[in-house]
């Protein structure tokens, strides 16, 4: 197949130029909006580049036969009609580099979304096209995705506040997550830890927190209401961290997100990070992010990553709400598995994830 890029103004006008350049048979395997510098750099103006591409693979001859006899014609006969069902959207023509079909295909399939796997797909191709095929997909899908992140995911940032929240829906895993960065603290930083949880909604919550704390010898103070708080504040003031954990109930009602906020004492600089499970459907982990994200500081800490070969769902946070990953768990170990979520790693895991690869 021969293959060329071009940048045009319209798409008829890319439709011309393939004509022109290829005849009839020409594909238009991609296209995407891009800006052009004019005037030495000062001006830029929206032009469109396209690939388009022909098969060169000769036509084969057909083999001539010998005229058959007349026949006379039949009596016509009803004819059944059927509907020709619309063409999926976003899928390539057959034409198209068995590479690009892949990782295409295994983009829908980790439920990237379609901005996203627009974008990616743009990278891939020219770095396809510019290396003209010589690494694995997996590795130039890698490279592109780490591109990607770092245009979009910053990284991380200074700790704003010694308090520390977290928050989500019911069975994230946000205690043992919790239990996680305080051993992380105290044992590669030497850090003092206190916890609160405000979590007397479940069953065993308070003990599975004491049973960690009792093993880093920390306090736990319990929390019911605001004067709770105040006091639990006061009687922290020498520890370097306080890690909160809240209560464990259905997040996805307005009403009870805005109830948890309220138990927090007026005045006091806390940070709240929300927790999502990978696990869980991309549907329920947007709309919790939704109703969250009045509250919520601009991270975000991803657990059960061991528990799928899903990674989609991370490129949508990233893209949808401006988050920043800025832990993930690996395990259900205390205080091993987990891990900053360095640009890097996120994109060896999702590339990997995404084309069958560990």
């Amino acid at each position: 197949m021969r293959m060329k890029k071009i940048t045009v103004d319209s798409m008829p006008e890319a439709v011309a130029k393939v004509r022109q350049e290829f005849g009839d048979e020409a594909v238009i395997l991609h296209s995407r909006p891009v800006k052009v510098r004019r005037w030495f750099g000062l001006k830029s103006v929206d032009r469109l580049e396209v690939y388009a591409g022909i098969d060169d693979a000769p036509p084969r001859k057909k083999e001539r036969t010998p005229p058959a006899e007349p026949v006379k014609p039949a009596q016509p006969k009803e004819v059944k009609t059927f509907e020709v069902p619309d063409k999926k959207p976003n899928v390539l023509p057959a034409s198209v580099p068995a590479p690009f079909q892949s990782v295409s295909a295994a983009l829908k399939t980790q439920e990237v979304n379609e901005r996203v796997e627009e974008e990616l797909m743009n990278r891939f191709m020219e770095k396809w096209y510019a290396e003209k095929g010589s690494r694995p997909e997996v590795s130039i899908l890698e490279a592109c995705i780490g591109e990607w992140l770092e245009d979009r995911h910053p990284r991380a940032e200074a700790a704003t506040s010694r308090m520390v929240q977290l928050v989500g829906q019911t069975g994230v895993g946000k205690t043992t997550t919790l239990a996680k960065l305080g051993a992380r603290e105290m044992l590669r930083r030497k850090k003092s830890i206190a916890f609160f949880t405000t979590d007397t909604f479940r069953m065993g919550a308070v003990d599975q927190l004491n049973t960690y704390a009792s093993i880093m010898e920390a306090p736990v103070h319990v929390i019911y209401d605001q004067a709770d708080y105040r006091e639990a504040v006061a009687q922290s003031r020498a520890h370097d961290y306080v890690l909160i954990d809240s209560a464990g109930r259905n997040f996805l009602h307005e009403q009870t997100v805005e109830e948890a906020q309220r138990l927090l004492p007026a005045g006091e600089p806390i940070k709240t990070v929300l927790v999502l499970s990978l696990t869980a459907k991309y549907k329920d982990m947007k709309e919790v992010a939704e109703k969250f994200l009045p509250y919520i500081s601009n991270e975000v800490i991803i657990t059960k990553t061991d528990e799928t070969t899903s990674f989609g769902a991370l490129l949508n946070i990233i893209d949808e709400f401006s988050l920043r990953v800025s832990f993930v768990t690996t395990g259900q170990e205390v205080p091993e598995d987990i891990e900053p979520a360095d640009n890097k790693w996120l994109a060896a895991k999702i590339a990997g994830g995404a084309l069958g690869e560990k």
